[in-house]
């Protein structure tokens, strides 16, 4: 465990370091700009600058991270309820994570106003994983259990709630870290259609403006944004499935 965490951080460093030497000396061009000096812009814009356009990015990427998850799955659990269901959502699925992301924020801005486009964005941008989480999760229910929740009167919704949901608990939750990101990337680029604030909107006109440093500094911020939220999301996996605490995660 010492030795991947030593491992992780030199890695961690090396890249910082590599980085630093290509934006100081400039041998890539301009537009990379050393991590030094990106920090310190971010310092330099401060709450003035990030306090008005982080909580707009936020509440956009936390109610589409909500509502896409909510919707994956009760998708998942509809495909378990009714069988026959279950190509139709996956071509669905499929089907909203193979379109682009930048093809289809034009439409959605000229359907929605504000920013419920980066809402929608970010509810688009989670389905898809989310659901695929639940639905493997959804399918790996000891056999048994479900046939003495029957063999006790239960029905299909009896099953569901008391054998399978909690089976797929840990699938649905290491889905659902994988969707932090994926929110944060959909609100950014729902917001460069013509929103005013919000991370994405201030990265557009960074671009612009040419301006190197705030471009990286925005972008960084963004990271550290879905990074924040993976972690949480994974403290709350390590406290609802204290059983799955040692499966590694390729078993979930």
């Amino acid at each position: 465990m010492n030795r991947k965490l030593l491992l992780r951080v030199a890695g961690t460093c090396i890249v910082l370091l590599v980085w630093q030497i290509v934006g100081t000396t400039g041998v890539l061009g301009p537009a990379i700009a050393p991590p030094a000096q990106v920090v310190a812009g971010v310092v330099s814009d401060g709450a003035a600058f990030y306090g008005l356009h982080v909580p707009v990015t936020l509440t956009s990427a936390s109610l589409g991270y909500l509502w896409g998850n909510l919707v994956a799955i009760t998708c998942a659990a509809s495909v378990v309820l009714i069988p026959w269901l279950e190509k139709l959502v996956l071509q669905i699925g499929i089907a909203s994570a193979c379109i682009p992301l930048i093809a289809i924020a034009p439409i959605l801005a000229a359907c929605f106003n504000g920013t419920a486009t980066s809402t929608v964005m970010a509810a688009v941008s989670v389905f898809f994983p989310t659901l695929v989480g639940s639905v493997n999760g959804l399918g790996q229910a000891d056999r048994s259990s479900e046939d003495l929740v029957r063999a006790y009167g239960g029905g299909r919704y009896a099953v569901l709630r008391k054998v399978q949901l909690l089976a797929a608990l840990p699938s649905i939750l290491t889905a659902m870290k994988i969707a932090v990101p994926a929110a944060i990337l959909g609100t950014v680029i729902g917001e460069f259609m013509g929103q005013q604030t919000g991370l994405g909107a201030a990265l557009v006109v960074a671009q612009q403006s040419s301006n190197v440093v705030r471009t990286w500094g925005i972008t960084l911020v963004s990271s550290l944004l879905a990074g924040i939220g993976f972690l949480a999301v994974s403290a709350v996996e390590r406290i609802a499935t204290p059983w799955a605490a040692g499966i590694p995660d390729e078993a979930v």
